[in-house]
């Protein structure tokens, strides 16, 4: 694609002036929710997400918000949360009584984050005696441990690059943070596995300083930027999370004077380095994220990634800025500017009370992502893309408690790999974008129930072929699971999941064929 004009980079620059010139108003911890299930009641990433989206899509925040942009601060979270309480207690907004379903819910969100919401004075009866004090220690917050009995050995999508050696596998992880004012944060999790080899790791680990509403990150974490489930077009928690410099609007802002209408905007930009054991060693990825909350219900966004650098392919700092201006780079092949870039847009509309129009649901939300790797005519003219299709209903069936998420899922043979880095777009052997990889294709469905406020049933059901940038062969998955996630005090929760799948063409292997069995019991204990 061409570069910006100048009049296009003068507005990029007052946007972004724009975003750093948002005031902060308080102190409080401004760590991430972690792209990690902690305790159960969700999958693939904290229960935190899954929470906010139930309270957003029931209508009790009427400010735009970036749902899409993960991950969330603690601060940006409990913004979301405040707004829901403070909706409900102000009469002027209507009755509320019949969304009583929601009061679980929002009383586990109160509990998560009483000191923020302390500090913005909101005060509830589940938070009466909680500050934010100016220096925030917990040296251990959660304490985990799992066991995974596996008939074979398999890489599990969406959950951070892990993989299971056939038979018995167990993990012990804990996190904490620090936060000094809001202006410094530190995070960590540190994680050890026993499976055929015993490994530890710092799984995550990154310290943030905020300064007005301009947000620095240095460490390892994971992204996950679009409104998919399983899987994004550009970047989601497929992989390890990797080491990385991010600089973004720490908190959405809205433009000055008449642009204010347009909505609120998110920007996140980074840079990544990648493993030394692949085709080109130490290459580096960066990306770029505009998100716009026009509305409440509405959040469009545009992601650009580009895969850069690397031994014996240095680029200058000049010849960087270059292409991170949104140029496509060089057609020479031996130019360090020659870089694969991937590219996606999304979007996601949520309706509440849809039950007026349809029957078969209280809320509803219709989400998107067209995601592209290549273009034609040095443009932005997507050539053969993919994307992400889905829908969220709540009350499903009438049911209050009974929630449905059908997603599909599709990826064409050219996205996700280039003729210079021939090992795809990977980091540590596992797509970073959706696991689905190159030519992949996945239907899916899951089916949740609160039986109690301490007690969720989940079933999820699907079939995939999972795409490889290196062969034609696609490994096939036909797959039914059923997981339990039960609250046995305030502070301690356990999972139970089982999960089966026939396999056809096992490790892109043609005719390997079989099935496969997957018992797990987690323990959470949170302090």
């Amino acid at each position: 694609m061409r570069l910006l004009s100048t009049r296009q980079k003068l507005c990029v620059v007052i946007l972004i002036a724009s975003g750093l010139l948002v005031v902060q108003a308080f102190g409080a911890d401004r760590t991430n929710v972690p792209l990690k299930s902690w305790g159960g009641f969700s999958v693939n990433r904290s229960w935190v997400y899954d929470a906010l989206e139930k309270v957003v899509l029931a209508g009790l925040v009427t400010e735009p918000v970036h749902l899409n942009t993960k991950p969330l601060s603690r601060v940006e979270a409990a913004r979301i949360v405040a707004h829901a309480v403070r909706r409900i207690g102000w009469d002027q907004y209507g009755d509320y009584n019949h969304r009583g379903y929601l009061e679980e819910t929002l009383y586990q969100l109160v509990e998560e984050f009483g000191p923020e919401l302390a500090e913005m004075g909101v005060k509830t009866s589940l938070n009466p005696n909680a500050s934010d004090d100016f220096v925030g220690f917990k040296p251990v917050n959660n304490i985990q441990f799992g066991l995974d009995l596996s008939s074979s050995r398999r890489s599990l999508p969406g959950n951070l690059g892990r993989r299971l050696d056939k038979g018995i596998n167990r993990t012990a992880t804990a996190d904490g943070r620090l936060h000094v004012g809001d202006f410094f944060s530190l995070y960590y999790q540190p994680e050890f596995s026993w499976g055929e080899a015993k490994q530890g790791r710092l799984q995550s680990g990154y310290a943030k300083l905020t300064l007005w509403n301009v947000e620095l990150e240095g460490g390892r974490d994971s992204l996950w930027w679009g409104p998919g489930f399983r899987g994004s077009m550009s970047i989601s928690n497929n992989a390890r999370p990797m080491d990385q410099i991010r600089l973004s609007s720490a908190e959405p802002f809205r433009l000055p004077w008449l642009f204010s209408y347009l909505g609120s905007w998110k920007l996140v930009t980074f840079v990544a380095q990648l493993e030394k054991d692949r085709d080109v060693p130490e290459a580096k990825l960066s990306g770029t994220r505009i998100s716009l909350a026009p509305l409440p219900y509405v959040e469009v966004a545009f992601n650009r990634m580009f895969q850069f650098g690397g031994r014996g392919r240095q680029m200058s700092p000049g010849q960087f800025f270059k292409v991170l201006a949104f140029s496509q780079g060089s057609d020479d092949r031996n130019s360090p500017e020659q870089v694969n870039n991937v590219m996606s847009f999304d979007a996601a509309l949520r309706i509440p009370d849809v039950q007026r129009y349809i029957l078969i649901a209280r809320d509803m939300t219709l989400y998107g992502e067209f995601g592209w790797d290549d273009s034609l005519f040095g443009v932005i003219v997507p050539d053969r893309p993919g994307g992400i299709v889905g829908t969220y209903l709540t009350g499903f069936l009438g049911d209050p408690k009974l929630d449905l998420r059908i997603e599909y899922a599709q990826s064409s043979e050219i996205m996700f790999n280039h003729f210079i880095y021939t090992s795809g777009y990977t980091f540590r052997g596992s797509v970073l974008s959706h696991f689905i990889g190159t030519k992949g294709a996945e239907l899916y469905g899951r089916l949740t129930r609160w039986m109690s406020p301490d007690l969720l049933l989940g079933f999820q059901a699907g079939q995939s072929a999972v795409g490889s940038p290196t062969g034609d062969v696609r490994e096939k998955r036909l797959f039914l699971g059923l997981d339990v996630s039960y609250r046995l005090s305030p502070h301690s929760s356990i999972s139970l999941g089982y999960d089966f799948s026939r396999v056809r063409d096992r490790g892109f292997v043609a005719g390997r064929s079989g099935y496969d069995n997957l018992f797990q019991v987690q323990f959470n204990r949170k302090y």
